[in-house]
C-alpha cells in the first residue's frame, strides 16, 4: 500500500497570506479581499501569544479557480521531461521541486517518477511498498496512467516508481513501439493536466528514450563542473540519433546546477557552458544550498521549508521561466 507521509509534508502544507501573494504573484491586498469574500477560507491558529491565518489545499485549489485567467499554463512545453545521462547533478530534487512549486502556484501538475530510486516519489512526500501499482504497470501492462495516479494534493498527483522499475527495461525490450509507449499514456491523459513533469534515471536507456520522445522540452540539469559539461556532448548525440530514427525532437533547456560562486571551477564550467550551448541556456542559475536537501529530507518544497532561501528564491525563479515560455 502507498501511503503520505506525514508530520509537516508537503501534502499537509499551510500558506501564510504573503505566502500566497508570493506564490500567484497577486497583492495581498487582493487576497484579503478574497477572505473577507469567502473565496478562501484559512483557519486560525495559536501563534505566540495572539493567532494567525493559515490557509490549506483548499484554498489553494479555489485561488486556482478564480485566477485562472492570471496564472500562465505552458502551452507548447506542456510535458517537460528532466534528464541528465550523469547522476549526482540534482536531476530528480530540481524536478520535484518545480513540480511543487509549479503546483503551489495554481498549475494542475502531474509528476511522473521513471527512476527506480523513487527519489522524486518520495520527495513529495509518498511512501510505497511492493504491492504499490507504479509506472511499470501502465508501460508494460496497458494499465492507463489514470489509475496509477496518487493525489498528493488536489493539484499534484504523482506516478510513483519503485526499486521495480530496475527490470523495466528488459520486459520494454520485448515489446513492440517500446520506444513510443509512454507518449501513448501521456496523450490519453493530457488534457486533463496543465503542466506534466518527468523525472528520468541517470542513463542511456529505453526507459529514457521514451520519456525523451514523450517530452515537449527536455530539461537537461547539469552540475557546474567539467564532468558534467563535458556530459552534454554525449546526451545531444543521442538527441541527434532521435531526430533522425523517429523525425522529432524535443525543446532543449539546459538547467545550471548546484553553483559555487566562490568555486572557480564551478565559474569556469559556467563560463563554458555559455559558450558552447549559451541558446539553451536558462537565465536562471541555480546555486549550491543545502536547504534543498532538507527539504528534501523532509518532503517538503523549498519554498514550504525555507522561504526566504537562495534555493527557495532559484527555484521559483526557475519555474516562472520554464512556465511563462510559451504560455497561455
Amino acid at each position: 500500500m502507498s501511503k503520505l507521509l506525514n508530520g509537516g509534508a508537503f501534502g499537509d502544507a499551510k500558506f501564510t497570506i504573503a505566502e500566497l501573494s508570493e506564490l500567484f504573484d497577486v497583492s495581498r491586498s487582493t487576497l484579503y479581499q478574497f477572505d473577507k469574500d469567502g473565496v478562501i477560507t484559512g483557519q486560525l491558529v495559536p501563534s505566540g501569544t495572539t493567532q494567525k491565518k493559515l490557509y490549506g489545499w483548499i484554498d489553494v485549489e479555489s485561488l486556482a479557480h478564480r485566477l485562472r485567467d492570471k496564472v500562465k499554463i505552458p502551452r507548447e512545453n506542456k510535458v517537460k521531461v528532466f534528464a541528465n545521462l550523469k547522476g549526482g547533478v540534482g536531476k530528480s530534487s530540481l524536478a520535484s521541486q518545480f513540480a511543487m512549486r509549479a503546483s503551489s502556484g495554481g498549475l494542475k501538475t502531474l509528476l511522473i517518477d521513471l527512476d527506480p530510486q523513487a527519489h522524486a516519489t518520495l520527495a513529495v512526500g509518498y511512501e510505497i511498498d511492493d504491492e504499490t501499482p507504479t509506472i511499470m504497470e501502465a508501460l508494460t501492462n496497458k494499465t492507463p496512467l489514470s489509475a496509477i495516479i496518487k493525489h498528493v494534493t488536489p493539484l499534484l498527483g504523482l506516478v510513483p516508481a519503485s526499486l521495480g522499475l530496475s527490470s523495466l527495461e528488459m520486459k520494454l525490450f520485448q515489446m513492440s513501439k517500446r520506444e513510443q509507449r509512454l507518449s501513448e499514456l501521456i496523450r490519453e491523459i493530457r488534457n486533463e493536466w496543465d503542466l506534466i513533469v518527468v523525472d528520468t534515471n541517470p542513463s542511456a536507456s529505453i526507459v529514457n528514450v521514451n520519456a525523451i520522445l514523450a517530452a515537449d522540452e527536455l530539461c537537461i540539469v547539469t552540475a557546474t563542473d567539467f564532468l558534467s559539461v563535458t556530459g552534454l556532448k554525449k546526451l545531444f548525440s543521442i538527441l541527434k540519433e532521435l531526430e533522425e530514427d523517429f523525425d522529432t525532437v524535443p525543446n532543449v533547456r539546459i538547467i545550471p546546477n548546484l553553483f559555487d560562486v566562490r568555486d572557480g571551477i564551478a565559474q569556469e564550467s559556467l563560463g563554458l557552458l555559455r559558450q558552447h550551448y549559451g541558446k539553451f541556456l536558462t537565465n536562471t542559475v541555480v546555486r549550491k544550498n543545502t536547504d534543498i536537501k532538507e527539504a528534501q529530507k523532509a518532503a517538503q518544497s523549498i519554498c514550504q521549508y525555507s522561504r526566504k532561501s537562495s534555493g527557495a528564491e532559484d527555484v521559483s525563479s526557475l519555474t516562472n521561466e520554464l512556465i511563462r515560455e510559451n504560455t497561455v
